[in-house]
């Protein structure tokens, strides 16, 4: 082999490796922002997640008022009925 097709084919050689490099390089890429987006994704899902369990929590809380609020006007109206058949 002379030293032109030797260094002919190095230069290919060279070339192929710098495509695959590239290639490489741009699937990295690709991947990273991939892996970014569904980091996000997962972030948000958690967030939901958290955000309907603390809404069941407050509406579970909120009727618990309003039950213990409903429990407690209930003597008072025993108390008014009494009231009104002690006056008559």
């Amino acid at each position: 082999m002379s030293n032109w097709q030797e260094l002919e084919d190095l230069h290919k050689k060279k070339a192929q490796l710098e495509y695959q490099l590239l290639s490489l390089e741009e699937k990295e890429k690709t991947l990273g922002e991939r892996t970014k987006i569904l980091e996000e994704k997962l972030t948000i899902q958690e967030l939901e997640e958290h955000l309907k369990v603390k809404h069941e929590a407050v509406e579970k809380l909120e009727s618990k008022i309003t039950e213990l609020e409903k429990r407690l006007k209930e003597p008072e109206k025993k108390l008014e009925t009494s009231s009104l058949i002690i006056e008559q």
